[in-house]
């Protein structure tokens, strides 16, 4: 529904990194394009690294990840199948939490082991957590924003009251969840909000995926001669600046009376 009113006609049922190649150099059935958006497993990431400048990409999507920042009035097994949502993606995912008070936490990694016997994909989210699970505990909620900032997470649950109160000191991020009713599976499937999100700290300099990334801008620049005279000098001079002559002679020949 979604392809017809956007008025695409063409879909192809192809995936990982032949895929990328394919709709990078096009073949005989499969048109090449411009760009290549959306996330993948290791082997997608490197194609579209290794293609990047032959055919634009969005981002370099690594592992899935969350940080959740909790209070103790939290459900402690509600947490806990929140980091282990992440976990089960994929062995190098990484799942972190940040509460202040270590009784609360405990209670999480209790949970943690308890459920992940129950999980269908418990092999993928038990190496997972034991690889790159983390449980910090902080002085207090505000001290954690710091740190939060600093991790640059793809997924962000701020699991406290009155979330919103932190939500102007969140710099870097992929997508914030706010409140203890908003997991981040629900931004997976059904939330709105576009899911395709910088990863491994590059929320620091990146957002997630979204219009400005299917539109591109150009510069027009218009002088008549009155106005390139009162700014050419200034050009002339900077180009001498830098020894590019000809640069000089360009806006000189139009200028000169």
């Amino acid at each position: 529904y979604a392809a017809k009113k956007c008025k695409i006609n063409e879909i192809y049922s192809i995936g990982g990194p032949s895929a990328v190649a394919a709709v990078t150099y096009g073949t005989k059935k499969i048109k090449k394009v411009d760009k290549i958006v959306g996330p993948g497993n290791a082997y997608v990431a490197t194609a579209k690294k290794k293609l990047f400048g032959i055919v634009g990409i969005d981002m370099i999507a690594g592992p899935s990840e969350i940080l959740i920042i909790a209070d103790k009035k939290n459900n402690p097994e509600h947490i806990a199948i929140d980091l282990l949502s992440q976990a089960e993606h994929d062995k190098l995912a990484q799942s972190i939490l940040i509460t202040d008070d270590e009784n609360f936490a405990k209670k999480v990694i209790d949970n943690i082991k308890t459920l992940l016997k129950k999980l269908d994909r418990k092999e993928i989210a038990s190496e997972s957590w034991n690889s790159y699970g983390v449980v910090i505990i902080s002085k207090n909620i505000q001290s954690s924003i710091p740190l939060a900032n600093e991790i640059a997470p793809e997924h962000l649950e701020l699991a406290v009251d009155n979330s919103k109160k932190y939500l102007d000191k969140i710099k870097n991020a992929g997508a914030v969840f706010l409140g203890k009713y908003t997991p981040e599976a629900i931004g997976d499937y059904v939330a709105g909000p576009n899911h395709v999100l910088p990863t491994d700290r590059t929320a620091r300099f990146s957002s997630g995926l979204n219009l400005l990334d299917y539109l591109k801008r150009s510069s027009v620049v218009e002088c008549n001669k009155r106005n390139l005279s009162r700014i050419g000098e200034d050009a002339i001079n900077l180009a001498y600046e830098e020894g590019l002559q000809a640069h000089a002679l360009s806006i000189e020949c139009r200028i000169i009376k």
